[in-house]
């Protein structure tokens, strides 16, 4: 199977109701499950001071290890911070960040279950596609865009597809559980991204990866 996992921050750890430093612990038990490529600060900070110390707090712990550190969407600020590149939920971001922050910062595009959006951005040199079955198609206009698009496979079959017809390696971006893990590696996701499953692991975040790499091996 040869998938890595791509951890997600709690979803409210950029909302100001979180301290970073107490999350730290958990943080760093992840971390030592080992098997993780990439970690993604998950959301949109209320404010940038907010965003900066979250930053300033996990991006050197993570980078040590050799794991990508990435922010979602705010190319200016990833560059800013020396993050290693940015995720983005808009394909048509794409061009725009890319230019911004050149070949040597990881450009990632969440496409949801469009194959059209996951076929330009991946031909224009995004480093991953991530597929994303809790998002909806976007409404498209040219009829023979929708009819590919409708009649396309989704869920598992989506990764298949993707990894029979191109290059760029995936991620299933559906905050996959340990349950499932397996079944999506088995599809093609060369990265599983994991967000509750670990935070809300009723032992501990080492636990919860460990039990994920178990999985996908």
């Amino acid at each position: 199977m040869n998938s890595e996992i791509y951890l997600l921050t709690p979803a409210d750890l950029l909302s100001g109701d979180k301290d970073v430093e107490q999350f730290k612990a958990s943080y760093l038990q992840a971390l030592d499950g080992g098997g993780i490529s990439c970690v993604l600060l998950s959301g949109t900070a209320n404010n940038a001071e907010t965003l900066k110390k979250a930053v300033e707090t996990l991006q050197p712990i993570t980078q040590e290890r050799d794991i990508a550190f990435l922010i979602e969407d705010d190319y200016q600020n990833a560059k800013a911070f020396g993050c290693d590149g940015v995720h983005l939920n808009d394909a048509g971001s794409y061009k725009e960040a890319r230019e911004y922050l050149g070949t040597d910062y990881i450009v990632g595009v969440d496409c949801g279950i469009s194959r059209h959006d996951a076929i330009l951005v991946g031909e224009a040199g995004a480093d991953y596609v991530a597929f994303n079955n809790r998002r909806s198609l976007p409404e498209i206009e040219d009829p023979d865009v929708r009819e590919f698009e409708e009649g396309g496979p989704k869920g598992l079959e989506l990764l298949t597809w993707w990894q029979t017809m191109m290059t760029p390696p995936c991620v299933s971006m559906d905050d996959i559980t340990i349950e499932i893990a397996k079944a999506h590696a088995e599809a093609g996701a060369d990265f599983i991204a994991l967000q509750t499953a670990v935070w809300s692991h009723p032992d501990n975040s080492t636990t919860a990866i460990i039990e994920v790499n178990e999985a996908i091996a």
